[in-house]
């Protein structure tokens, strides 16, 4: 989605609608025997980042860089090891499960698969109007089958269909339902979990285009969890990319895409396909070799280096921080430098 330099001023002045510090989620990895914890997964590790109202903020990564369990531990589906979660003014990491109930009114999530998401003996109604069941007061007993059936129509879906079961529905109407779902108790902050991967592209570009129409019409803010950078483009305002449980740059959504500073940065971008290639400027190709390592030993100082083209030994030993560098925006990197075109770069 596309936010004018206004939009953007008035997320930067405001104050966090979710604030993020130091976050740890880590899970023991226990022996067959004796089932003893040997080892601990660093599935997140340090990381923080501010949520403005009315934004959508873009939280990418392979596989298995932790960007799930940063969305689990703020819901409370995971419990931090570290740090802490603030939403409006409140430290969720601090809440009790009967504490956290109220706080889930206001944060709810679109999960990424619409096929197992979805109550199967339940109709659509009757998947509704659950979370008012959950949160009585929201809406009246008496306005639950009109009210969603104008969820249903709020988000391209047929209200006569309410009495059906979600396996009558296809995959992108499916997802349909579950936004329909998580919009039932009028939340400030949406957590979108790979809410698109699992649909064709042709109905990822309408979710896509409902969710941005969401926002626009309730004031809604998205933390949007994805690996497809073309996606993450379309939707965010600023963009956060995760690697092995670290935060490794983050700026606006137009920085990250022109100007990465981060070697995985620029690996990802350069691996995007380019719809007219002959209209765009040549970047160099960049292949990263190996695989991600385990969480459960990653690498000392920065965690790219086994895969960094760039490293150096100063890696192995200075864990870069996430800050400014070169006057442009913060990257986890000690030679952070802009991308070079194909035509610039070294041979």
């Amino acid at each position: 989605m596309s936010a004018s330099a206004s939009e953007r001023d008035r997320a930067v002045t405001a104050s966090p609608l979710l604030s993020v510090r130091d976050l740890h989620t880590t899970f023991p990895v226990r022996s067959r025997l004796l089932r003893r914890t040997v080892a601990h997964v660093q599935a997140v590790s340090g990381v923080s980042f501010d949520l403005y109202p009315g934004e959508t903020l873009g939280l990418v990564g392979e596989s298995g860089s932790g960007k799930s369990t940063v969305a689990r531990t703020i819901l409370g589906l995971e419990k931090a090891t570290a740090g802490t979660v603030t939403f409006d003014g409140r430290d969720l990491t601090s809440l009790s499960a009967s504490e956290m109930r109220p706080v889930r009114r206001d944060v709810q999530m679109i999960f990424q698969d619409p096929y197992s998401s979805l109550n199967p003996r339940r109709t659509v109604e009757e998947i509704v109007r659950e979370a008012w069941e959950i949160h009585p007061g929201v809406v009246p007993k008496s306005r639950w089958k009109d009210e969603a059936r104008e969820l249903l129509e709020r988000v391209g879906l047929n209200p006569d269909h309410a009495d059906r079961y979600p396996h009558q529905f296809s995959g992108g109407q499916r997802q349909r339902i579950g936004i329909a779902r998580a919009l039932a108790l009028h939340p400030k902050l949406i957590i979108c979990d790979e809410a698109v991967s699992a649909l064709d592209v042709s109905i990822q570009a309408q979710v896509l285009n409902l969710l941005q129409d969401l926002q626009r019409d309730l004031g809604l803010t998205y933390l949007f969890i994805a690996h497809d950078l073309s996606v993450v483009r379309h939707v965010s305002t600023r963009v956060a990319v995760m690697y092995l449980g670290k935060i490794v740059e983050m700026a606006g959504r137009r920085e990250i895409f022109e100007q990465p500073t981060h070697p995985y940065t620029q690996a990802l971008l350069s691996a995007v396909p380019v719809p007219r290639p002959w209209d765009a400027p040549r970047r160099a190709e960049i292949v990263v070799a190996g695989d991600i390592p385990s969480p459960a030993n990653p690498p000392s100082g920065c965690r790219f280096r086994t895969r960094c083209w760039k490293a150096q030994p100063r890696c192995a030993d200075d864990e870069p921080a996430l800050q400014p560098r070169l006057g442009l925006h913060p990257s986890a990197c000690h030679f952070a430098e802009p991308l070079q075109t194909a035509d610039t770069a070294p041979m």
